[in-house]
């Protein structure tokens, strides 16, 4: 948890990176990133290296979450998250086998569970003709604090 403010610490979903280098280009909003960037070094928000390995046609992104890594801020799934996410994509599928899609979901879910984390998603619930899992439909299950919102999430970390 963040006590400073008493939320959870989130992790943020690939959609959610994307999302904000859509909406500020890290060329013109540099105050921006080095804004969320503070916030990683200072442990408001966690950046997961399946995310970052996620991360493969935005080439300004992708800089940015090289240097992240490079400067020691991105965290390692390790084993023991690597089995929890198998368990959990077993009870609760969320990996579409045919195409891949998803494949990341379980571990950020996992990290999620074992760590006391929330995650902070672009994605929705799954709909009624759907088979798979989404990520808030797993956190609802497994009581994880879920927010789908991102300017609630900045507002977590400090970005008021």
């Amino acid at each position: 948890m963040n006590s400073e403010a008493s939320q959870p610490i989130y992790i943020v979903d690939t959609n959610v990176l994307i999302g904000f280098s859509t909406w500020n280009p890290l060329e013109f909003k540099s105050e921006f990133w080095s804004k969320f960037e503070k916030a990683l070094e200072d442990k408001k928000w966690v950046l997961l290296d399946v995310i970052v390995d996620e991360i493969i046609y935005d080439s300004e992104l992708k800089r940015w979450c090289k240097r992240q890594r490079d400067n020691g801020l991105v965290t390692i799934v390790d084993g023991e998250i690597k089995s929890l996410a198998v368990e959990i994509n077993n009870k609760y599928k969320m990996i579409n086998t045919e195409t891949g899609n998803s494949s990341v979901d379980p571990f950020i879910v996992a990290f999620a569970s074992k760590n006391g984390f929330g995650i902070c998603t672009r994605e929705i619930y799954k709909t009624n003709g759907e088979s798979l899992f989404k990520i808030p439909d797993v956190c609802d299950i497994l009581k994880i604090p879920c927010i789908k919102n991102p300017t609630r999430f900045m507002k977590s970390i400090g970005f008021v």
